[in-house]
Parts: C-alpha cells; sequence; structure tokens
C-alpha cells in the first residue's frame, strides 16, 4: 500500500472523495495509529492560540476512537505538554508536546539549556525594536512569531533568528511553521522522528494515520509509508497523498473512521 509520490507535482487527492479507496485501506488490518496535529486540525487557526478549545463533537469522536481495543489515539503538537493538557482531557488519547518529543518526565541536558538562554538573551536585544515580532519562551524552546509583520520586518528578523541559530554552532536548529520560526535543541528532532519512533514500536500490521496542516507536519508525513498521511488546508505541495480542507473535514473523517473501526470490530471477518 505504498503511496507514490507524484502528489509532490500534482497535489495532494481530497481523502473524502476517495473515500472507497480509503475504507479498503481501513479494513485490512485490526490496529490502527492515529496521529493527530493540534491547531488547524482539530481547531481552526486563530489569532488568539489561547482562545481555542475542542469542539464536543471532536471530543467524543476521539473519546470514542480511544476506546477501541485496536486504535490508540495520539496528538502531536508544536505546543509545551501542559497547555495540551489544559486543552485535552479525553481518556485515553495521549499527549505528545513540542513536536512529539516532550512527554511526562522530559528534560534537556545541561548544555542544551545554556544554548537555549543564550540564544534568548541573543533574541531578546534584537527584536523587541521589530513591530509585529513577537519573542516567546517554550521552556524547551524558542518561538519568534511574526504574524501581522510587514515584509521587510519579516525578512529582518529572519536574519536574526538564522544568526542565532548559527551562533549556536550547530546545537539548535531551525523548525518553520505558519507566521512561526522556532530554535529548538538538537535532542528535539520534531515530528518526523517521534513519528519514527512510534512506528517502530507497533505491533506488525498496524496503519499509522498521521492528519496534521503545518510545514511542521511535513517530516512526518514522509515516514508515513504504508498507511495515510493527510494534509488539512488548501491547495500546496506536500509529503501528503491525501488533503482535507479544514477542520471540519477533519471532524467528518474521524467520524467515519470511527464508524469503520466500530463495523470492523464488530464483524471481524467482514471486509469487503
Amino acid at each position: 500500500m505504498t503511496a507514490p509520490r507524484t502528489h509532490l507535482a500534482m497535489g495532494p487527492r481530497p481523502l473524502l472523495g476517495y473515500w472507497p479507496e480509503v475504507v479498503r485501506r481501513l479494513r485490512a488490518t485490526d490496529r490502527w495509529l492515529l496521529l493527530l496535529d493540534f491547531d488547524g486540525t482539530l481547531v481552526p487557526m486563530v489569532d488568539d492560540p489561547n482562545g481555542v478549545s475542542l469542539d464536543p463533537p471532536v471530543q467524543r469522536v476521539l473519546c470514542q476512537l480511544a476506546r477501541h481495543r485496536g486504535s490508540s489515539v495520539y496528538i502531536m503538537s508544536g505546543r509545551r505538554l501542559a497547555d495540551l493538557r489544559r486543552r485535552v482531557r479525553i481518556p485515553g488519547v495521549r499527549l505528545l508536546g513540542l513536536y512529539g518529543w516532550e512527554k511526562p518526565g522530559a528534560t534537556l541536558p545541561p548544555e542544551q539549556k545554556r544554548l537555549l538562554r543564550r540564544a534568548k538573551r541573543w533574541l531578546a536585544q534584537w527584536l523587541p525594536a521589530l513591530p509585529g515580532i513577537e519573542l516567546e519562551d517554550k521552556g524547551f524552546a524558542l518561538a519568534v512569531h511574526y504574524r501581522g509583520a510587514r515584509l521587510p520586518v519579516v525578512r529582518l528578523a529572519g536574519l536574526i533568528v538564522l544568526l542565532a541559530r548559527d551562533l549556536s554552532r550547530a546545537g539548535l536548529h531551525l523548525l518553520k511553521g505558519k507566521n512561526i520560526w522556532e530554535l529548538l535543541p538538537r535532542a528535539v528532532g520534531g515530528k518526523g522522528r517521534a513519528t519514527q519512533g512510534l512506528l517502530e514500536g507497533l505491533p506488525a500490521g498496524t496503519m499509522p494515520i498521521f492528519i496534521g496542516d503545518d510545514t511542521s507536519d511535513e517530516s512526518a508525513f514522509a515516514v508515513i509509508r504504508h498507511g495515510l498521511a493527510v494534509r488539512v488546508g488548501g491547495p500546496t505541495k506536500t509529503q501528503a497523498p491525501f488533503c482535507l480542507r479544514n477542520p471540519g473535514e477533519v471532524r467528518e473523517f474521524l467520524e467515519r473512521l470511527e464508524a469503520v473501526i466500530s463495523c470492523k470490530e464488530s464483524h471481524p471477518h467482514f471486509n469487503s
């Protein structure tokens, strides 16, 4: 079931428009690993990220999916784990912060903490003078937001962020997202590395499904070879073979997925 990578040029296919094919893939196994981004995937992108919460219908379907013996449900976000915990309180749904790296008990080596503190001092010296640029200390990462900033300001801020990365002498790496740059320690490898780690621990025959909307999700799409990789949003080049238009379509897919799994578990020998 390895998907051809021609969608890089042609664009991903609408997932719901190919539903019979998707159902055949879903029914070919008894185990499913569901990996979901949060912002822009389960909830809409908004100007104030502190004001978002899961709609009750989304909470209900995630709860139902997590109850199935054959399915595992994760939410993997760029947010901190503590932030996710405040917004997602669904039994059985596992939460991973900072692009899949942050789990309960996660910590950084002292040297990487020192590099972050040094980069923060550098950025705090230069960025406050730039209108529309905001520096966020995420504890294990530094985020620079540029939503609303004018293009010349964005370019200058980008050069400052790149210089902060280079001054770390490869101790930090840069992750680009929607209107955001993040400086991360090398230990925080991104969603691709986190997803690969989860895949390596799966029982044989488990079908992985990854749904996300941002450039930070592309590394995860690239490692989903025998499952469903789904990009949320408008037309774009992507590693994902399939797409959904918005969080509303994500909810519809989750509801359809739950119905397929319920039917499969109730009638395990019915595979058509």
